[in-house]
C-alpha cells in the first residue's frame, strides 16, 4: 500500500482496496466537481481514491483555498490514518454506515452546493442500499464502483436476463451509464468477480408519473418475483390481484395477456401502476403490517428481492 499505509482490509466490511492509479485517475475525473459544489467520497480506506480527488477540488488559479473533501467512513482504523496522511483541513470524516447517512443532511451541513458530486469504491455486500441512498440527495451525480453483475442489472433493458425490479426503480429514479470495467487484479484482496464504474444522474422526479411509489414498488417485487410465472399469475399469488384484471390491464396497454415481468419497460410499468391501483390501494391499506413493517417499509426500494440475488463475493455474509 503506498505512503506506508498497510492496513488488512476487513472481510465483515466488505472491503477490497483499489490500487490500480490507472482506474482511480478515471474513476476521479468522472466525479469531478463543477466549481462551488463539493465531494462526498464513501468508503475512502486509506486514501488511494482520495488522493486523486483532491486535485478537482482545488482552485485552478489559486486565488481560494481548496474545497474540503467530505468522507465517510465505517472502519475505525481510519479516520486518523487519513487526517494524518491529507491534512485535517483538507478533509471532513463523518464517521458511521454509508447505508444510514443522511446525504441531504451532510450536504446542507458542510455547504457542498447545489451540485455535489458523490463518490465510492461500495462495498459488494452494501453498495445496492447504499446507491438508493445518496439518491435521496438529488445530487448531480453518482459515480460508484460495484460488481459488474450489479451494474449490469441497473443499465439492464426490457426482455433481457439482467432487467428486472432494481432495472426499473434505478431507471424511474436516474440516468444509468455502465463507464467502464475494473478487473480483479486492481484490488487487495482481489475479489471473485468482475466490478464495473456505474455513473447515475438522478432525476428531478420520477421518470413517468405514477399513482403512489411505493405501490408501484410492490408491483415490481410481486412481478418480479416470481419472473418464470406469468405476470398476471404472479400479481395474483403474492398482491391477490384478479388475474382477469391483470390480464387485460396488459391488453389494453398492448401487451399479450400471458407477458411476463421482463417484457415490460418503464413506460408500460408506470401505466400498469395507473389501471390497477383502484384495487391494489385497498389491498394493500387492509393488510396487516408485521411489528417490523416500517422498517422493511423504509428499507424495500434500496434492497434487492431474493428472486435477484446478489453476486456472490468474497465479503458477502
Amino acid at each position: 500500500m503506498s505512503h506506508g499505509y498497510d492496513l488488512r482490509p476487513k472481510k465483515a466490511l466488505g472491503q477490497h482496496f483499489l490500487h490500480d492509479q490507472g482506474v482511480l485517475a478515471r474513476i476521479a475525473a468522472l466525479a469531478a466537481p463543477v466549481p462551488g459544489s463539493g465531494l462526498i467520497e464513501i468508503g475512502p480506506g486509506t486514501g488511494n481514491l482520495t488522493a486523486h480527488l483532491l486535485p478537482h477540488l482545488e482552485d485552478p488559479s489559486g486565488r481560494t483555498p481548496p474545497r474540503p473533501l467530505v468522507v465517510v467512513e465505517r472502519d475505525r482504523r481510519m479516520p486518523e490514518l487519513l487526517r494524518e496522511r491529507f491534512g485535517a483541513e483538507r478533509i471532513r470524516v463523518e464517521e458511521g454506515d454509508a447505508v444510514q447517512v443522511d446525504y441531504a443532511a451532510m450536504v446542507a451541513a458542510h455547504g457542498l452546493g447545489p451540485e455535489p458530486v458523490i463518490v465510492g469504491n461500495l462495498p459488494y455486500n452494501a453498495g445496492v442500499p447504499i446507491l438508493f441512498a445518496t439518491l435521496q440527495a438529488r445530487p448531480k451525480r453518482v459515480v460508484a464502483m460495484l460488481q459488474k453483475e450489479v451494474t449490469d442489472r441497473l443499465a439492464a433493458q426490457p426482455g433481457t436476463s439482467s432487467y428486472g425490479q432494481l432495472s426499473v426503480k434505478m431507471q424511474l429514479l436516474a440516468d444509468v451509464r455502465v463507464a467502464f470495467k475494473v478487473g480483479r487484479g486492481a484490488f487487495r484482496p482481489p475479489p471473485k468477480v468482475i466490478s464495473a464504474v456505474v455513473v447515475l444522474r438522478p432525476l428531478p422526479s420520477l421518470r413517468h408519473d405514477v399513482p403512489d411509489r411505493e405501490r408501484l414498488w410492490r408491483l415490481l417485487e410481486a412481478g418480479f418475483g416470481q419472473r418464470r410465472k406469468t405476470l398476471a399469475r404472479a400479481l395474483g399469488n403474492t398482491l391477490k390481484l384478479p388475474r382477469d384484471l391483470v390480464q387485460q390491464a396488459l391488453v389494453d396497454l398492448g401487451h399479450p395477456p400471458l407477458a411476463r415481468a421482463e417484457r415490460l419497460d418503464l413506460a408500460s410499468w408506470a401505466a400498469l401502476a395507473h389501471a390497477l391501483d383502484p384495487v391494489l390501494k385497498p389491498l394493500l391499506a387492509a393488510e396487516r403490517p408485521a411489528p417490523n413493517a416500517r422498517r422493511r417499509q423504509a428499507e424495500r426500494h434500496a434492497t434487492p428481492s431474493s428472486a435477484e440475488p446478489a453476486p456472490e463475493t468474497a465479503d458477502d455474509h
